[in-house]
């Protein structure tokens, strides 16, 4: 299944995001990124973003951004200030 980018919003900090996606099916969904910092010695450290939640499909674009704002504690936190 393909997936084309519609919408980004990043949180403040640069520590998370959520993407607003189009399906290839017509339907879409947001997908929630996170930082994530691995210290290792060994083969060196990576600092990068790695999903951490898939919603369900939505019907439209407008829909997955409401319930991504609705359901992601940082975007709500974001909206209210």
């Amino acid at each position: 299944m393909s997936e084309v980018l519609v919408k980004r919003l990043d949180s403040a900090d640069g520590k998370w995001r959520v993407e607003i996606m189009a399906l290839d099916d017509g339907t879409f969904q947001f997908v929630e990124w996170r930082e994530l910092i691995d210290l290792d010695e060994v083969n060196g450290d990576y600092r990068g973003m790695v999903p951490s939640r898939r919603s369900g499909l939505y019907a439209d674009a407008l829909r997955a951004e409401a319930e991504a704002r609705e359901t992601l504690h940082w975007l709500r936190e974001q909206n209210s200030n």
